[in-house]
């Protein structure tokens, strides 16, 4: 396996076998897109709101996104695994993710 990507990542979940890992980058997203749609988009898209809910929905917002990566990543090891690849993680970077495969079942 490549320690390299592994560093500065945290294990979040299990699905399918495959352990779900977000690496320390993410967060910078995850913070950029809540801060960027609660205090510049949903402000002027629903002016009347309660400025909480604007932060509940970037919040929302970004969390969606990690779950639609992590989705694709998943959907991208469903596939390996039917060609017989053994998908060891899947990482989540601040520019996507990456499942790491390790070998061929025999």
């Amino acid at each position: 396996m490549n320690s390299t990507s592994l560093k500065g990542s945290w294990k979040v979940a299990t699905i399918m076998g495959i352990p779900i890992r977000v690496h320390f980058s993410w967060l910078i997203v995850f913070g950029l897109i809540t801060w960027l749609l609660s205090s510049r988009y949903f402000p002027i898209a629903a002016p009347d709101l309660p400025i909480a809910s604007y932060w509940v929905k970037g919040v929302l917002a970004a969390l969606l996104l990690f779950a639609s990566v992590a989705f694709h990543e998943l959907a991208h090891s469903y596939v390996a695994e039917k060609y017989k690849l053994t998908i060891e993680s899947i990482t989540l970077f601040i520019f996507g993710g990456v499942a790491q495969m390790t070998r061929m079942k025999r």
